[in-house]
This record gives C-alpha cells, structure tokens and sequence, in this order.
C-alpha cells in the first residue's frame, strides 16, 4: 500500500537536524538581502529549532518570468 508519507521525500525537502523528521514549511522566515533568505524551523517531532539559508543565484533572472509581480524596483 502506498502512503501519503511515501510521496513527500524528495532531495530539496528541510530535514530536522536532531531526529530527521521531514518539516513541511518554516516557522518563520526573514529577508536578509537580495539574495538571503533565514528561515527558522522547528520539529513537530521533537520540538528541535534550528535555522537554514536560502541563498538566491546572482543571474537568478528566470524568477522574473514566473514571478513578475513579487519584484520591486
């Protein structure tokens, strides 16, 4: 039988850090420049925080095309 769990893992999927559990979505999440991202995740298994970067490509111009709405000059 295939489960909902099974489809989830995926590469890019955020891990906690202490007991592996797969988190779904950062607790918080905080614009540091034009290209750094500082989320903060914490375990709903065992209740770890912990902080990871999401760090933007300098020729990061195809996020115009999907997203022309969400830049400002």
């Amino acid at each position: 039988m295939t489960t909902v769990a099974s489809f989830r893992h995926s590469e890019f999927e955020t891990t906690c850090a202490r007991c592996g559990e797969p988190l779904i979505a950062p607790e918080w999440s905080e614009f540091v420049s034009e290209g750094l991202v500082l989320n903060l995740w914490t375990c709903t298994n065992c209740g770890n925080r912990f902080e990871t970067e999401a760090c933007m490509p300098a020729d990061a111009e195809a996020i115009k095309v999907f997203f022309p709405s969400l830049l400002v000059a």
